[in-house]
C-alpha cells in the first residue's frame, strides 16, 4: 500500500483499513467529517506557516488556497521582495521595465510584481486547513499528520457501520493532533531567547 500523501492514498487506505469498499461519495463525505472535526479542534484562529513556489507570469500569480496572511516572498538571486500598496505596484509596473522584481501585493486571488517578470518566486504564508477533493489534492495537515487524518476518517467509517471501536478512533487521531502541538510549542521555545530581568549578559 503506498504512503498516505494526498487525497488519493488516503481514500484508498480509508478502504484498505476499514476492510470495507467504499464509494468515492462515502470517502468524501468521511473526509469532510473528519476536517470539520479538525477544525473544532483546532479552533477558528489555527493557522500553520506554509512555503510554496509560486510560478509568475507577466508580472501575475495566482495566490494559494487557503491563505491567511502573506509572510514573504523571495526571488532566488535578488533576495526577499517587500510588501506594498496596489497603487505602489502598479505605478512601477508603469515605468519599471527592468523585470527585477522588487515589491509585491495582493489583488484579489492574485500576487503582483515587476510587469515584466516571468518565472518562479518562493512564497511563504500562514494557511488555513484547506478541505481535500479531487481538485484540491494535498494540504499542511495531510503532509505533517497523515496518520490523524486516516485515525479520524476511520472513526467515521466505523461510526457509520455501528462498530463500538470508533471512539478509539477518534481518541488516536486527537491524540495525535495533542502531540503535533506540542511539538511545535516546544520547537518554538527552542528557538526562543531567554531573558532574565536585572542580569548582564
Amino acid at each position: 500500500m503506498a504512503a498516505i500523501t494526498d487525497y488519493a492514498t488516503l481514500t484508498a487506505a480509508i478502504s484498505d483499513w476499514a476492510e470495507v469498499t467504499y464509494t468515492s461519495d462515502q470517502t468524501d463525505q468521511f473526509i469532510g467529517l473528519a476536517e470539520a472535526e479538525f477544525r473544532l479542534e483546532f479552533g477558528p484562529s489555527l493557522n500553520k506557516e506554509v512555503s510554496t513556489t509560486l510560478a509568475f507570469t507577466s508580472g501575475s500569480a495566482t495566490l494559494p488556497t487557503g491563505l491567511v496572511r502573506p509572510i514573504s516572498l523571495v526571488h532566488a538571486t535578488y533576495g526577499a521582495l517587500t510588501e506594498s500598496t496596489i497603487g505602489a505596484v502598479r505605478e512601477r509596473r508603469v515605468w519599471d521595465t527592468s523585470g527585477i522584481p522588487k515589491i509585491y501585493c495582493l489583488s484579489g486571488t492574485t500576487i503582483l510584481t515587476a510587469a515584466t517578470y516571468t518565472g518562479n518566486l518562493s512564497f511563504d504564508y500562514e494557511g488555513s486547513l484547506t478541505g481535500l477533493s479531487g481538485s484540491n489534492t494535498t494540504n499542511w495537515l495531510i503532509t505533517y499528520a497523515p496518520q490523524a487524518y486516516l485515525a479520524m476518517c476511520l472513526h467515521f467509517a466505523k461510526a457509520r457501520s455501528e462498530d463500538p471501536l470508533a471512539p478509539t478512533y477518534k481518541a488516536s487521531a486527537l491524540n495525535t493532533l495533542h502531540e503535533a502541538g506540542i511539538q511545535s510549542m516546544v520547537a518554538q521555545l527552542a528557538r526562543a531567547a531567554v531573558t532574565i530581568p536585572g542580569s548582564t549578559p
